[in-house]
């Protein structure tokens, strides 16, 4: 049987492959858990966190220096809320019934944790994918957050 493990990594090595993400690698994090680094999107690295014992894979410190209960903040957790909605197509829509989503800000940095069964540990991490992209290409682009795409992301200003 396979383990999540390899099945996680086993698909974040897929995209690696495709040339989507650019100087992937894989560390461990303590004696089961996984830490995978990535450059996409932006020239800012992004770590994904596997925790094995809890099934979870954590999106760390996605958005920085944004304050607890501040509006990003809390526009942030309404986006990814709302990433659920039926009014959401299908192939972008977040599966709450598969899924557990967190957001978790720990010293003015934003996470997203997502909880998953074992079986779902690969489409799991495509959603995790996903998950980023819309972030990226929604909440962030989409949202008035120009201003901060380019002072944290390095974005140009146009």
């Amino acid at each position: 049987m396979v383990g999540i493990t390899d099945v996680v990594r086993s698909e974040l090595q897929n995209y690696a492959d495709r040339g989507i993400f650019q100087n992937f690698s894989v560390a461990r994090s303590g004696s089961k858990n996984l830490t995978f680094k990535f450059n996409w999107l932006t020239e800012h690295s992004f770590s994904l966190l596997l925790n094995v014992d809890k099934s979870q894979l954590e999106l760390q410190n996605l958005l920085p220096a944004v304050p607890y209960r501040s509006d990003m903040d809390k526009a942030f957790r309404n986006f990814l809320i709302g990433r659920s909605d039926l009014s959401v197509p299908v192939h972008r829509r977040l599966d709450d019934k598969r899924f557990t989503f967190q957001v978790k800000n720990r010293d003015k940095n934003l996470s997203v944790i997502i909880s998953f069964s074992e079986e779902d540990a690969a489409e799991a991490a495509k959603t995790t994918v996903n998950l980023l992209h819309e972030i990226f290409n929604n909440f962030l682009v989409e949202g008035p957050y120009q201003n901060y795409m380019v002072e944290f992301f390095n974005e140009p200003e146009e």
